[in-house]
């Protein structure tokens, strides 16, 4: 007899034989859930969310019981039915994905902006929703055909996009964009391009890293869940972070060995993924990518001078400051402290740039 498994998030449906173990039945379809004592129940990492055919689930001819729940073990369940599952998501990655809102300001709804930087490597096409928010439809490379009412650094310049895209703020003292410009006292400084990734974000870039020493993978996120292709610019901002909150370098950004290090030709690089490297998603899909992705350390020092350049240029600077990102891109407010970029408050606005198209709008 043959049953139905659906596993949440990857979003696989696998055929399971009567009573297989449901771990076992992860791993064979490549799916990976959490587990360390070799499937006895002692680790209590393999826990699932059952969200459908709980009751189709047992161990050892009697009803699987939740041991936290609402989470079953993977290790101590048997299919008995069709059921839909999840693998519980790790509490190593979190996944801020803010929609900038333009409640309290009148706009149009259904109006859409294209915002590009000719200095940058990608645009985004935005629409407006009904209730004020805008949903990003798509990211572009830079030099493709431009559409929508709207064109930021055409018909807006991006200093003018960035300061209206922040006024509904008080108390900003500067900008920080997401390429490692600074917007102060009416002028935007080209200060660095270093936090910007190796390639767009596009589809199969990487967009979130983290690490754990309870993991023996990355654990990884790409733009449209896609193999992993390349790093976005908030794939290298997360990787660092990543980095120091998993004690594999501090805030000088030395790369210390570890088991996910190695060195070529001298240099030390950590391996995010590779052809024989694997990575996994927080919903236990895993990865392999056709090259290796990695953050070198000559990548690390090149952020550690952008940082103390970025330190100067804010040493003045008293009040808040704003960072944001251009499409789908996030950059961690802790990273900033931790780098010792600034040392007083720091937000983050998703998009400001577009933010700022929509409200000008009506002027343009």
């Amino acid at each position: 007899m043959k049953h139905r498994v659906t596993f949440k998030g990857p979003g696989r449906e696998v055929e399971a034989e009567h009573g297989e173990n449901l771990l076992a039945l992860a791993r064979r379809a490549g799916l990976h859930i959490d587990s360390s004592c070799g499937g006895n129940g002692s680790c209590r990492q393999c826990r699932v969310l059952v969200h459908a055919g709980r009751e189709k689930l047992q161990h050892n001819g009697l009803p699987t019981a939740p041991r936290h729940p609402p989470h079953f073990l993977a290790c101590q369940s048997e299919v008995c039915g069709d059921i839909t599952v999840e693998a519980a998501p790790t509490h190593a990655i979190g996944l801020p994905h803010d929609r900038a809102s333009l409640a309290g300001w009148h706009v149009d709804a259904g109006r859409k902006f294209t915002v590009v930087d000719a200095g940058a490597f990608t645009g985004a096409l935005y629409t407006l929703s009904a209730e004020g928010a805008l949903d990003a439809g798509r990211a572009f490379r830079s030099d493709a055909a431009l559409e929508g009412d709207v064109l930021v650094g055409r018909d807006l310049s991006i200093e003018q996009a960035l300061r209206r895209g922040i006024s509904h703020l008080a108390g900003v003292a500067c900008v920080l964009d997401f390429g490692g410009r600074v917007l102060k006292d009416s002028v935007l400084a080209a200060a660095t391009g270093a936090f910007i990734g190796d390639m767009p974000h596009l589809p199969g870039a990487i967009d979130y890293v983290a690490w754990s020493p309870l993991k023996t993978r990355t654990v990884i996120s790409t733009v449209g869940g896609l193999a992993p292709v390349g790093m976005s610019c908030s794939g290298v901002l997360a990787c660092v972070h990543a980095l120091m909150q998993s004690g594999m370098c501090g805030r000088e950004l030395r790369l210390l060995e570890s088991r996910f290090t190695r060195e070529v030709a001298g240099v030390r690089e950590a391996v995010i993924v590779a052809p024989n490297v694997e990575a996994q998603t927080v919903h236990g899909e895993v990865h392999t990518s056709e090259r290796p992705i990695v953050i070198s350390q000559k990548q690390l020092d090149v952020m550690r001078a952008a940082a103390d350049v970025l330190a100067d240029m804010l040493a003045d600077c008293r009040g808040t400051l704003v960072v944001t990102g251009d499409h789908g891109t996030y950059v961690p407010p802790e990273l900033i402290t931790a780098l010792g970029i600034y040392a007083g408050p720091v937000v983050f606005v998703p998009h400001a740039a577009a933010l700022g198209a929509a409200r000008s709008s009506r002027d343009i």
